[in-house]
């Protein structure tokens, strides 16, 4: 089970790349939906797993 600090993380990183997929995400992936489906990150904050649906 996570901890709330990394539920916040993680949220944290799903709102920026989100924007970020949102802003810059035409120039390479042209007429295609990315969504951001799950993050999850390490107890100690050092990795966090993206998954991405196309």
């Amino acid at each position: 089970m996570e901890s709330k600090r990394q539920q916040k993380f993680a949220g944290v990183i799903q709102e920026e790349l989100a924007a970020i997929f949102q802003r810059e995400g035409s120039a390479y992936l042209p007429n295609t939906l990315v969504t951001i489906t799950k993050v999850r990150v390490s107890p100690d904050l050092a990795v966090a797993k993206v998954y991405l649906s196309f």
